[in-house]
């Protein structure tokens, strides 16, 4: 067996458990890296007015759809090795690299990078090669399975004598090199070769040549409905792959007088032998899926145009693969007269495609350890733009620019101080939030810009935000776009400079895009409307004094009982969920998958049992992540939770997914829960059976 994790934390605040700087632990040592390496910290923040040394703004790379052909084919290779980190070094990680399957694979350099952006639009077929070619031996190393009943320490990563403590398998940090891709944002398939965050895809470093096994199922168009569906050489090879990964472990622990780790092949049987797709793979998986256009007459709930993502979503890793940066962007584009993107292009004339007048900006931030975030100049996080530690953006004088705003980070928020901008003469307008276009009436009011919307501008992990942004009418040199979060650090800088733009239009569409009919408001759910019993979904964190804090949804943390489906829902069915946070740490952003839901009203607690309400009439925004806010505790210890209505609907798509809290150690750790949509004539009979284990 490998060495077990001695590095993935070096600190836990007791308090949140949360993943926290670590003043005394990650001044010192990343101060004494930066020394052997020849590099500075600066002692104190940098002005807001100041970019010396700033990189020029760049977009990620990209790999852009076949108009002709209406899909995208893409190769996303999990590599690992020495990458360079700014303001740190060079340091052990892995990296998302990818590029059009048609294409020669590229010569990646040693800078971190998000993955590439995935453009595409809607009605196009997504087919994506996914190789984890991660070498585990320059990693920490756990199983990724544990023994019966499967709620047991067994299989957590180990630091010292501090750590797992009282977390317990499967919700604990490990299975590291594991992995697989979720496509945040989009309405697609959970199950299968579509947004199938269930799978587990095992590092392998030298693999068969998968190349025209996964052409031939690409070209042919037909999407494998069933493991029986793929091609008959992958379904052979990966069972005897597997087969041999199961004889190494249980070797590997005989030498280490350990049990042997559950048998993957076996749990792969039990589920291929129950019509169901099996969740081990070892080193190749095809994501393959289709973008459902609405006008196609096909779907019931069309995919919104807008600024997606992806990442990694493997449980127990989820949190340090994002510092590790594997993630990226997905921008999905409408295709009619009318339509999102054909407005905004049209208004300023911009043609066929957005060119240089579009601008993806990708949050991230960067560490091989947990609980222990890089520092930045200001001593705060280090929140870095498409891989760039704050980088300059060029804009003319009354120039406009489409800027697609991705937190990709591991948990923190991002606030940007839009006054500071607009004190200079900046003019804002946002076009979308998480991917959903704003509907007229939201368009001409803004309810984020304007403070209508609770927390205003705040993006919280895992949120999106489209916004058209005009430089002011002369130039003003160099402007800081701070992070309000209580950082203030600078993420950004603008420069404005050049020959003025005049926009014969205008600045921003006078005449916004009307809203497609599957994005209208829902209605509220009647008497013949099945209600959720799961329902309020309550997220909860007991801490006990000395040791790390359990963090739990409906007071039980994920699979704790074992294998349960915690939220069943009908296919197409209607209902309004309570979410609440009784916690008062951190505002807990709830993300669910497959399908956006719409905010009905968010009460943000004022004292005992009263709050400060926010209930929209109509013209609900869509969203796919939404903060729950925190919690009041009075003198006496009395709780009054932060509470948000949301109401969804389940069209299109059966399967098995989840929803969880978006700061990813809280979801690593136990705060998630296993959702099922079945065919209305099977509730509630099909909700349970057949479970995928633990992830």
């Amino acid at each position: 067996m490998k060495k077990a994790n001695m590095r993935l934390i070096d600190s836990l605040s007791p308090a949140s458990g949360e993943y926290v700087n670590g003043t005394a632990i990650v001044g010192a040592v990343a101060i004494a890296v930066a020394s052997m390496m020849g590099l500075s910290f600066l002692a104190t923040p940098l002005t807001h007015a100041q970019n010396l040394g700033s990189p020029n703004f760049a977009n990620p790379s990209e790999v852009r759809d076949r108009p002709k052909e209406k899909r995208l084919r893409a190769v996303i290779e999990l590599t690992s090795g020495q990458y360079q980190i700014p303001n740190v070094g060079m340091e052990n990680l892995r990296q998302f690299r990818g590029w059009d399957a048609d294409q020669p694979k590229p010569n990646f350099g040693p800078e971190i990078a998000p993955g590439p952006t995935l453009r595409m639009r809607l009605g196009d077929l997504v087919e994506i090669s996914f190789y984890n070619k991660v070498d585990d031996n320059l990693f920490p190393y756990t199983f990724d399975t544990s023994s019966p009943p499967g709620f047991s320490g067994f299989g957590c990563d180990q630091v010292g004598t501090s750590y797992p403590g009282v977390d317990k398998f499967p919700n604990c940090f490990h299975g590291s090199s594991t992995a697989n891709l979720h496509f945040h944002g989009t309405h697609t398939s959970p199950d299968g070769v579509g947004d199938d965050v269930l799978v587990q895809v095992l590092p392998q470093v030298k693999q068969p040549d998968w190349t025209s096994t996964f052409k031939t199922m690409f070209d042919s168009g037909k999407i494998p409905q069933t493991w029986a569906d793929m091609p008959k050489n992958y379904q052979t090879q990966q069972l005897q792959m597997i087969g041999v990964y199961d004889k190494q472990a249980a070797a590997d622990a005989a030498k280490n007088n350990l049990k042997a780790p559950a048998s993957l092949l076996q749990a792969d049987l039990k589920m291929i032998n129950a019509g169901q797709w099996p969740q081990y793979l070892m080193g190749a998986f095809p994501n393959f899926f289709e973008v459902p256009d609405y006008a196609s007459g096909r779907f019931k709930m069309g995919q919104a145009p807008g600024t997606h993502w992806y990442h990694a979503h493997k449980h127990g890793s989820t949190s340090l693969h994002s510092l590790n940066g594997m993630s990226g962007a997905i921008i999905i584009e409408s295709t009619q007269e009318g339509g999102y993107d054909q407005v905004i292009r049209k208004f300023y004339g911009w043609g066929d495609t957005y060119g240089d007048h579009e601008k993806v900006i990708f949050l991230q931030e960067y560490d091989t350890t947990l609980n222990a975030v890089r520092a930045g100049p200001n001593g705060k996080e280090q929140m870095l733009v498409n891989g760039k530690l704050s980088p300059t953006l060029t804009m003319r004088p009354g120039e406009v620019q489409l800027w697609r705003v991705v937190n990709a980070t591991v948990g923190d928020t991002f606030v940007p101080l839009l006054s500071t901008l607009q004190a200079k003469g900046f003019v804002f307008k946002q076009t979308a939030q998480d991917g959903v276009q704003f509907s007229p009436a939201n368009y001409s009011s803004q309810p984020f810009l304007s403070g209508q919307f609770p927390g205003g501008m705040t993006l919280s992990t895992g949120n999106r935000a489209d916004l058209l942004v005009q430089a002011p009418p002369t130039a003003v040199g160099v402007v800081p776009v701070i992070n309000n979060d209580g950082s203030n650090a600078n993420v950004l800088f603008v420069n404005v400079t050049g020959e003025a733009v005049t926009q014969p239009n205008g600045p921003f569409p006078t005449v916004w895009a009307e809203m497609p009919k599957f994005l209208w408001d829902l209605p509220k759910p009647g008497p013949y409307d099945i209600t959720n019993p799961g329902s309020p979904v309550k997220f909860q964190q007991i801490s006990v004094q000395g040791e790390l804090p359990h963090f739990m949804i409906n007071n039980k943390q994920f699979e704790e009982t074992g294998p349960v489906v915690d939220q069943c829902m009908p296919a197409n069915g209607l209902q309004d969920w309570v979410l609440e946070n009784y916690t008062t740490s951190a505002a807990h952003p709830f993300h669910i998958h497959v399908n956006p839901f719409q905010i009905i009203e968010i009460d943000t607690p004022t004292g005992l049992d009263t709050y400060s309400k926010y209930t929209p009439a109509n013209n609900y925004i869509w969203q796919d992540v939404i903060a729950i806010p925190i919690a009041n505790v009075d003198a006496n210890n009395n709780v009054t939770p932060g509470r948000i209505i949301i109401r969804q609907t389940y069209p299109d798509f059966i399967g098995t997914f989840v929803l969880h809290c978006h700061i990813l150690p809280h979801e690593d750790r136990g705060m998630m829960q296993l959702v099922r949509i079945v065919p209305a004539a099977l509730y509630p009979m099909a909700c349970q059976g057949n479970i995928p284990q633990h992830h």
